[in-house]
């Protein structure tokens, strides 16, 4: 008797979940057409976002909402009620579907439920549960609309941000010089060495340069650029840090100048020539020694051994302890391996050396570059600095090259001197003449690119401050050889 009353029933039902579905779809179109104009708004504003993803929020809600709504379940004691709501029935139906319910059914209960059976065969679901437009629907209307609407509303045209010419020439001809100098010294030295640390940082500090290029980049940019790349060259000349390995092959340098066939080698260790000290430590025979060296040269490598102590155990201590054992058991052949071993250490020393002089200059062109770039976009308007001070500052020093020379004019009057030569010997002395001022240029320029050159590399070399560099550079170009041709 229930299924019966409920097949009775299923009609009603559906359509009750069906009007449902709808009003629950417009309320999440609702909702999602709200969020849908403050999409746009945000858009029209200025946001990155595209107007294909304010209708997507639209027609989620709505999909999502109205599934919500269908699959809600719905009882039967609600949609009985229905039906003895738009008859009058006064809960026939829903007390017909409690009584078939029940195990046992007394005669009266039985013609209750008959009844409700021969009276739901006549009912229609459309005029139980009528459809009716949604409350929100003038709502939903008006915010479509809206999102119709708001694409064609005139927008305030905000000019893009213009870069300077200037700015943009300076940023593109420092790249440049960048490209030409640092890339390719730097990518000429990775090839060279084969370091994978290096090959990592040529293709990261390339990429920088190349995006210095862009029309777009403006002053702060370019600067973030440079500064990125002198980080990314000290965090690699981190890697190339040979501070310790120089302060212990100095003390093998000593423990070797015992011998007298070793001080060459003693030397180049302490010089820092250790591609001059590898070739010597390979070529040297340990067995040209005699017995006294051999034995002092190994209580020397003992000691160096027991100072690098336990910790400091490497290719060094490894190399010391077999040139101790050679000496002290007159083996040339485990000696020579070795000496073999400390050449190894010495020729990657060397490597290490090179990369991380290469590293500085190219840190030290970066910090004159960054303040190069800063200084001609700001269209070369360096404040002087009108107060003494010790530290190293932005500003311009005043007078870099000291005060103006001082002006020595004077009321001058030329005089012709004559006189009558009287009788006895003379003397005759030239105190200039054009070949000797020939001579004294030439010197004078020999000596101007010599000085030059040293200070160019120690300027490349050295951590120098930047307001240093450009007076010593100001100073040689005052002191330049006029009409010269000396090449910088």
């Amino acid at each position: 008797m229930v299924r019966e009353i409920r097949k009775l029933l299923t009609g009603i039902r559906t359509r009750q979940r069906l009007v449902r579905g709808v009003q629950w779809m417009v309320r999440g179109a609702v909702v999602g057409a709200a969020c849908g104009v403050a999409i746009e708004v945000a858009r029209m504003s200025g946001a990155s976002v595209d107007y294909s993803t304010v209708w997507f929020a639209v027609l989620a809600s709505t999909l999502i909402a109205g599934a919500i709504g269908w699959l809600l379940p719905v009882s039967w004691t609600s949609t009985a009620h229905l039906v003895d709501t738009h008859y009058r029935m006064k809960d026939s139906t829903a007390s017909a579907l409690d009584f078939a319910s029940r195990k046992v059914t007394e005669p009266l209960m039985q013609l209750q439920i008959a009844n409700t059976i021969q009276g739901l065969q006549q009912v229609d679901p459309r005029a139980v549960l009528p459809f009716r437009t949604p409350k929100l629907m003038p709502a939903l209307v008006g915010l479509c609309a809206l999102l119709i609407a708001l694409p064609f509303v005139p927008k305030e045209q905000t000019a893009a941000p213009e870069i300077d010419l200037l700015v943009q020439q300076v940023v593109n001809d420092q790249a440049t010089t960048l490209d030409e100098t640092m890339v390719e010294e730097l990518r000429e030295l990775a090839e060279e060495t084969q370091e994978p640390e290096l090959q990592e940082l040529v293709e990261e500090i390339e990429k920088l340069v190349e995006s210095m290029k862009s029309p777009e980049v403006d002053e702060r940019e370019a600067l973030a650029k440079l500064s990125e790349m002198q980080q990314n060259l000290a965090e690699a000349l981190n890697q190339f840090n040979a501070e310790k390995t120089d302060a212990e092959l100095k003390e093998l340098a000593a423990a070797l100048e015992s011998a007298e066939s070793m001080q060459a080698i003693a030397e180049a260790l302490k010089d820092g020539k250790y591609e001059k000290a590898a070739e010597q430590l390979e070529k040297i025979d340990a067995s040209t020694m005699t017995r006294k060296e051999r034995e002092a040269v190994a209580a020397n490598l003992k000691k160096f051994r027991e100072n690098l102590g336990e910790g400091k155990q490497g290719e060094l201590s490894e190399s010391a302890q077999e040139m101790q054992e050679g000496l002290e058991k007159d083996n040339p052949s485990q000696c020579k391996s070795g000496q073999c071993k400390a050449a190894g250490v010495c020729k990657k020393q060397g490597l290490k050396k090179s990369i991380a002089n290469c590293l500085n200059c190219q840190l030290n062109r970066l910090s004159e570059c960054k303040s190069q770039c800063q200084a001609q976009c700001q269209g070369g308007a360096v404040k002087k600095s009108t107060q003494d001070s010790n530290k190293v500052g932005q500003a311009a020093s005043n007078k870099p090259l000291g005060e103006e020379a001082s002006k020595l004019d004077s009321t001058r009057r030329e005089e012709s001197i004559t006189g009558v030569q009287g009788e006895g010997s003379s003397e005759r002395e030239t105190t200039q003449s054009p070949e000797g001022e020939q001579d004294a240029a030439l010197s004078y320029k020999a000596r101007y690119t010599e000085f030059r050159k040293q200070m160019e590399e120690v300027i490349d070399s050295e951590p120098l401050p930047l307001g240093h560099r450009e007076t010593v550079r100001k100073y040689f170009e005052s002191i330049r050889p006029a009409n010269s041709d000396v090449t910088e």
